[in-house]
């Protein structure tokens, strides 16, 4: 079983002509509403990947916190649409978190309302992992409570667990916090803001990667968009895993199919090594940019596999 503890959020995206300046209101061309919160979109890339036609099996638990609000109920309604095990998703008198986006063809602006993410708790962490074992597998991102998560990782390493942190915001981390984490996941503005390090080549990424490894995280995959990722299990194998070729149509959402993914592969599918589960997560978050929906569009098994297939023809 995968747990995974983050931020759930209504996403809200208005497509306007041009932002708006001052008091001046600015009409909006278009307005989708998907689900939000990095925790709630890699919770669904793992279910999506992980379905089959033929099991009702839920493979991921998600732990966080939604209001007692009308949007709460709907957000939890649609994850359980999405197999998504809710068993942990507690209600809280806080308002659901959102993210309203604001929209141009050349610029973006967001705004985020945390809300009831703010409020997940230890014991909320220690109720969902009462049954977790050392075959499962912790994942964490920085949008609940820092406290938490580092409270979260060192529970999962006293259990056993398989932990993966996605630094997901450029925030100061203390080192202890790296102590309990098997695997780091970073993009690459963060990995810069992280370190001071700019990841311009593979040799300058290396050393992010050995900023990570000296406080005592073995693997790493710094995440490159179009470029593919930058990734090391800090002993036998560093090297760069290439992206296919494919015709964005939306981005939004790539990097948590690449952490579901990712999360799936290593280490519990034994043919796959580090590097070889990040390969078939970059192919995950390319095939997800090929169509507009985020991560409730992230490709099947079947998809990723047939991509493999195309590649080797």
């Amino acid at each position: 079983m995968i747990y995974v503890l983050g931020s759930i959020r209504n996403d809200i995206t208005l497509e306007v002509e041009k932002l708006p300046k001052n008091s001046d209101p600015a009409v909006a061309d278009a307005c989708s509403v998907v689900i939000g919160g990095k925790g709630a979109c890699q919770a669904i890339a793992i279910s999506r990947i992980s379905k089959r036609d033929d099991s009702d099996k839920k493979h991921v638990k998600l732990i966080g916190r939604v209001g007692n609000d009308a949007v709460g109920a709907m957000l939890v309604d649609k994850l359980n649409e999405l197999d998504v095990d809710t068993e942990f998703v507690q209600k809280t008198n806080r308002t659901t978190g959102m993210t309203v986006n604001c929209t141009t063809d050349r610029a973006r602006r967001t705004i985020i309302y945390n809300g009831a993410n703010s409020s997940v708790t230890k014991t909320d962490v220690d109720e969902a992992l009462g049954g977790a074992t050392s075959a499962d597998t912790l994942i964490c991102q920085l949008e609940v409570p820092l406290y938490v998560v580092m409270f979260a990782l060192s529970k999962a390493r006293s259990l056993g667990m398989t932990t993966i942190l996605n630094i997901s915001n450029a925030v100061e981390l203390p080192d202890d916090l790296y102590y309990n984490v098997d695997v780091v996941v970073v993009n690459r503005a963060v990995a810069e803001a992280v370190t001071g390090i700019a990841p311009s080549d593979f040799r300058a990424q290396m050393n992010i990667v050995r900023y990570f490894n000296r406080r005592g995280v073995q693997c790493v995959a710094i995440t490159l968009g179009d470029d593919g990722a930058a990734v090391s299990d800090g002993e036998y194998v560093s090297s760069h895993v290439h992206s296919p070729e494919v015709t964005a149509v939306d981005e939004a959402g790539a990097g948590d199919v690449f952490v579901g993914a990712l999360a799936l592969t290593y280490p519990h599918v034994g043919m796959y090594s580090f590097e070889e589960a990040c390969g078939f997560a970059t192919r995950a978050a390319s095939l997800s940019v090929t169509k507009r929906g985020g991560v409730e569009n992230t490709p099947r098994l079947e998809e990723i596999v047939a991509l493999y297939n195309r590649e080797i023809k």
